[in-house]
């Protein structure tokens, strides 16, 4: 192994350790203290197994029976060994397994949004689930394959004291063994990197064609999705036959090497014997201990690949957990507990990609418990706007005012606990009604939830399901129709009890008679809350207390409807369009 993969393994190995707790280390140095033991017995195992022969052969009966006794004594020691290992290692590999699996999901939700949109959901599923079981096996991997290594090790000492050109020639060909798979551990793990790339994508491709099996059977596009399941699925198939191809072409020649091993062994056993150098039972003893001595190269292959395994996987969950490759959002540490509702734009321009500007000195402001609305078409910047408020994206030109204070000091809880973003696509969790509402806010009361519930103009229609606020309503709340999900979206922000409240679009998908209901949502919050709309309908932002007109990334129209409809050309056009 090189250098540099010795030096990962143990940057990695401080690493996973430091997730463990006092009680998954006390387990882990227990399971080590029981594998000292198994070491032990596995070394004087042999020993006393050629005592056994040595006895039997001179028939030397009491000694015979002593010696079987105490291998019985021994193996049923192994066996609790064994049992009690399995329990300790059990504890900490859940234990640890689950800290890290939390602690990468924390880590995914801290990554920035332009991030998240230039990778693939698979890639990060992928690490969260396999990669962090091969980080975790390792530890169990390390312990038990040191003791079988230990153990051989003690074998090949004893046969040493018995014949040293036997121990010679075992040692040779185990020194071979390790050059081979030295090479072999190279090259695996070279295919190893590969095929756990190809295994991101081929899982974002099933989580994309799972997601998306409605719009595939509406598209008609099912053949060409199958093809290209087709393709991903080989081209995975591929890569796992390129790593069993590799591990085999190794193994193949160690097998050789082995049966050569047995020829040699047995021909200058036989030399001895003839020779009166080594008794019939002492040969037979020597050439026994073979697979004692195979299993030095078996281990030391097992724990090679096993640390090369973990160097892979380790790089990629602690490429998330580290923030080295993956960025992270930042936030400031000024702490607001309540926001009044002050949203100020000074000068702010934003681009998502260099010499794109999206938008172009922007400046606004808006004052609490007031209702203002963004309007314009496609492209203009009106979603950029709000994701610069909630703090999805950062601003690097221009200033955003939260209460007066710049929204780059806030830190996070200040932002997402006051500030609720309801999209055209609110993304409802395959929960019941009920607990989509109470993972917002676990302390909330049913009380609080009908409350919402009620505001939101959607406590009627929960009521008359069969199930009531506990019925189950899919993955993105597929059993729910679009102006359904929608003032769900609307209840869980007034259940956050956010100060700020962010519509995108909110209903511009939707019926007239389902945009009457949403509409009606949002009257009743009026003048409670600070709430932002961006609409296409102008006919949804008529009462609003303020309408910006933005075109091209700037700010082109502002006051309320009479005063635009009057004074701004664009504004009118807009209007007199959605009339005809």
């Amino acid at each position: 192994m090189e250098k540099a993969n010795y030096k990962g393994f143990f940057k990695y190995l401080k690493k996973t350790f430091f997730y463990a707790g006092k009680k998954e280390k006390m387990y882990l140095f227990l399971f080590f203290i029981i594998n000292i033991l198994m070491c032990v017995v596995n070394i004087i195992g042999p020993i006393l197994s050629a005592k056994q022969i040595v006895y039997l052969t001179d028939s030397l009966w009491i000694q015979l029976f002593v010696v079987t006794g105490v291998i019985f004594v021994t193996e049923i020691g192994r066996n609790f060994f064994r049992y009690f290992g399995n329990v300790f290692i059990g504890k900490y590999y859940l234990g640890i397994k689950a800290t890290i699996q939390v602690g990468l999901a924390r880590e995914t939700l801290r990554i920035k949004t332009e991030t998240m949109n230039e990778n693939s959901s698979g890639m990060f599923v992928e690490r969260m689930s396999r990669d962090v079981s091969s980080m975790i096996d390792i530890f169990v991997s390390l312990i038990d394959y040191s003791t079988s290594f230990i153990s051989g090790v003690g074998v090949l000492i004893a046969i040493f004291f018995v014949n040293k050109i036997i121990f010679l020639l075992y040692l040779i060909f185990v020194i071979i063994l390790f050059v081979i798979e030295y090479y072999r551990a190279e090259e695996v793990q070279k295919v190893t990197k590969e095929n756990r790339k190809i295994s991101e994508d081929v899982t974002g491709f099933a989580t994309e064609l799972v997601r998306g099996s409605k719009d595939i059977k509406l598209l008609y596009a099912e053949e060409s999705f199958l093809s290209k399941a087709r393709f991903e699925v080989d081209r995975l198939n591929k890569s796992d036959y390129d790593v069993t191809l590799s591990w085999s072409k190794f193994r193949v020649m160690a097998a050789c090497l082995w049966d050569l091993v047995d020829l040699c062994i047995a021909s200058v056993g036989v030399f001895f014997v003839v020779d009166n150098q080594l008794s019939v039972a002492s040969m037979l003893v020597l050439f026994s201990y073979r697979w004692q001595i195979l299993e030095i190269s078996d281990t030391f292959e097992r724990l090679v690949e096993s640390i090369k395994k973990y160097v892979v996987s380790s790089e990629r969950v602690f490429d998330i957990l580290d923030g080295k490759k993956f960025r992270k959002e930042k936030f400031g540490n000024v702490h607001l507990n309540k926001l009044k509702g002050y949203i100020e734009f000074k000068n702010v321009d934003f681009s998502y990609k260099k010499g794109n500007k999206v938008l172009n000195d922007v400046s606004f402001k808006v004052t609490p418990n007031k209702t203002v609305a963004f309007v314009g078409k496609s492209g203009s910047g009106k979603s950029t706007i709000f994701n610069l408020i909630s703090k999805l994206y950062t601003v690097k030109s221009g200033m955003i005012f939260l209460d007066d204070v710049d929204i780059n000091k806030l830190d996070k809880e200040t932002i997402r606990s006051n500030v609720s973003v309801i999209s055209q696509n609110p993304y409802i969790f395959n929960m019941s009604i009920k607990e989509n509402l109470k993972i917002i806010r676990e302390s909330a009361t049913d009380d609080e939830i009908i409350s919402a519930c009620k505001m939101a103009d959607l406590h009627d229609f929960i009521v008359g399901l069969k199930d009531g606020y506990d019925t189950m309503v899919g993955e993105g709340g597929i059993t729910l129709s679009g102006g359904q999900r929608q003032r769900l979206a609307i209840a869980r922000a007034l259940i956050q009890n956010t100060e700020i409240i962010l519509f995108d679009e909110a209903t511009s998908a939707l019926d007239n008679e389902t945009q009457d209901k949403i509409q009606r949502a949002i009257n009743n919050m009026q003048g409670v809350y600070t709430i932002l709309i961006i609409a296409h309908r102008l006919s949804t932002v008529m009462n609003a207390d303020i309408i910006y007109l933005i075109d091209d990334g700037k700010v082109v129209g502002v006051g309320n409807h009479e005063e635009l409809l009057k004074n701004n050309d664009i504004y009118k056009k807009l209007y007199e369009f959605e009339l005809k």
